[in-house]
C-alpha cells in the first residue's frame, strides 16, 4: 500500500482514540459497550462526526480537522 494509504488509516484510528476519550464508553440505561460510530467529514467546515447510539440517545464528537488530513 502507499504511503498515503497509510496515513490515511493512522489519522482514522487517531480520530477513533480521541472521540472514544470524548464520548460515553457504556450506556447509562442498560449498560451496553458503546463504540465510536464515524458518520463522515464535512469538507466545508474540516470536521468529522463520530457519535455513539444506544436506548434512543445520541451523543456526538466533532473531530476538527487540519487541511492535510482531509481524505
Amino acid at each position: 500500500m502507499s504511503d498515503k494509504v497509510w496515513q490515511s488509516i493512522e489519522r482514522k484510528i487517531q480520530g477513533h482514540y480521541k472521540a472514544a476519550q470524548f464520548l460515553p464508553t457504556s450506556c447509562p440505561e442498560c449498560a451496553n459497550i458503546l463504540e465510536p460510530v464515524d458518520l463522515g467529514v464535512d469538507i466545508d467546515t474540516n470536521e468529522r462526526l463520530w457519535v455513539t447510539h444506544c436506548c434512543g440517545k445520541w451523543d456526538k464528537y466533532l473531530e476538527k480537522l487540519s487541511e492535510q488530513q482531509l481524505p
